[in-house]
């Protein structure tokens, strides 16, 4: 990337610069030539002038030897001249058929020298004579060679300035992508705490603040599904493990029939959990892109069922607002979710859950053990028990939380939990007005 765009702004750059400088020296050298044959031409009618008032004066003297006094006066010319690079000739018209010429200018080369020509009739009556101008203008021509050259001889020292410089200049901007680019070869191998430092608030910087944001994402997501991972497998360990245990007494112990149906209940009940695991997982699995059908649902009904449903006494129900716009099957599964953690929370003899929905809050209060402020991050992690020792006598697979997360984020809601321990605990579902 950084040779392209090198290759790309030089050459763009050296196109820039040559086509200048040929713009340059065609004006210079234009504007040269049009001073010579201006100062030329002027030179030429000067000494046409000259030549005239000096042929008048000789005239009126007489015409016995006008022309020896002609050949003595034009010789002191052409030799006064000569000194200044300027030749000069006096041609008899009337030697040549046309007996006229008009006056007339042009640079020719002559014997690899340039020289401009200007040639013009003298006024009457000599009017038959034609002066010729001749000027060596090599000099001139061998200077603004000269300037083209140095021109040409800068632009080429300063396209090799330029591109030193332009390299230096690249290679800083681009310092920033080689280490983006680096970080990210790091992290495709596996080391996801890779991190650019940032020694700049420009763009560039900017650039490494997105990329480690993006890199820590990335940190917390495998960190995720690791942890994920290690919660499954814990806990499909133990109910496999117990069901493996009493296939196996069964295969090879003798049993009396109460204890035959003792243990098949126990493989059972294990073999249920693993089903609750994988119903909720498959849950969790079709909500990552479920679009839900939301319609109005009756909340006091709602409340209704939900009472029906759970046979508790320690559970209030209060729908101040009557409806709320989302897929009923899956408010309710959540509603559930949120009622069973709290019943667990709850000591049974004392017991007091709310269960109230008032302009697009749905909540949950208990008044149970509480969470400790340090694990309510983790709380809505696949599996997360707040328990140490992963007790599962109080039933339940790990996922309700996670569900309720879940449901939530797909009605474009925020849940938020507020808990002190020993007082009980809130979870709130924030549904977006309108």
């Amino acid at each position: 990337m950084r040779i392209k765009t090198f290759i790309a702004t030089y050459l763009l750059f050296l196109s820039v610069l040559f086509a200048s400088v040929g713009m340059v020296s065609f004006f210079l050298t234009n504007n040269q030539l049009t001073l010579l044959q201006e100062n030329s031409a002027g030179q030429f009618q000067t000494i046409a002038r000259a030549l005239d008032r000096d042929l008048t004066a000789l005239w009126a003297r007489g015409n016995n030897y006008f022309y020896e006094a002609l050949e003595g006066l034009f010789t002191g010319y052409v030799r006064y001249y000569e000194r200044h690079d300027i030749a000069l000739s006096l041609v008899d018209l009337r030697l040549f058929d046309n007996g006229t010429s008009p006056e007339s200018m042009m640079i020719v080369p002559v014997n690899g020298q340039h020289v401009i020509t200007i040639g013009g009739a003298l006024a009457a009556p000599f009017d038959h004579h034609l002066l010729v101008y001749t000027r060596n203008i090599s000099t001139q021509i061998a200077e603004m060679q000269g300037v083209q050259r140095i021109l040409l001889f800068s632009a080429v020292a300063f396209s090799l300035v330029a591109a030193v410089g332009l390299y230096v200049i690249l290679s800083a901007l681009f310092k920033p992508l080689d280490m983006v680019a680096a970080a990210a070869r790091r992290i495709a191998d596996g080391e996801y705490t890779r991190r650019i430092p940032v020694t700049a608030r420009n763009e560039m910087g900017q650039v490494a603040i997105d990329f480690n944001k993006m890199a820590a994402s990335i940190e917390r997501q495998i960190e995720s599904r690791q942890q994920f991972v290690d919660n499954f497998a814990h806990e499909m360990r133990t109910p496999l493990t117990a069901i493996y245990g009493f296939a196996e007494y069964l295969q090879k112990a003798p049993l009396a029939d109460g204890e035959l149906v003792d243990l098949t209940d126990r493989i059972m009940h294990r073999a249920h959990y693993l089903q609750e695991i994988a119903a909720s997982l498959l849950q969790l699995a079709r909500l990552r892109t479920y679009t839900p059908v939301k319609t109005d649902i009756d909340m006091p009904s709602l409340f209704a069922d939900l009472a029906h449903t759970l046979h508790s006494e320690a559970i209030f129900y209060e729908a101040i607002s009557p409806t709320l716009h989302g897929q009923e099957d899956l408010i309710k599964s959540l509603l559930l979710n949120l009622c069973f953690n709290a019943l667990k929370a709850c000591p049974p003899e004392s017991a007091r859950i709310r269960v109230t929905y008032d302009n697009g809050t749905l909540s949950v209060s208990d008044n149970g053990c509480g969470i400790p402020p340090e694990l309510l991050d983790k709380i809505c992690e696949p599996f997360y028990r707040i328990d140490t020792a992963r007790n599962r006598k109080d039933g339940g697979v790990g996922l309700g939380l996670t569900l309720c997360h879940r449901i939530a984020q797909v009605h474009g809601a925020t849940m938020r939990i507020n808990s002190t321990v020993g007082v009980g605990t809130t979870v709130a579902i924030l549904f977006a007005k309108g």
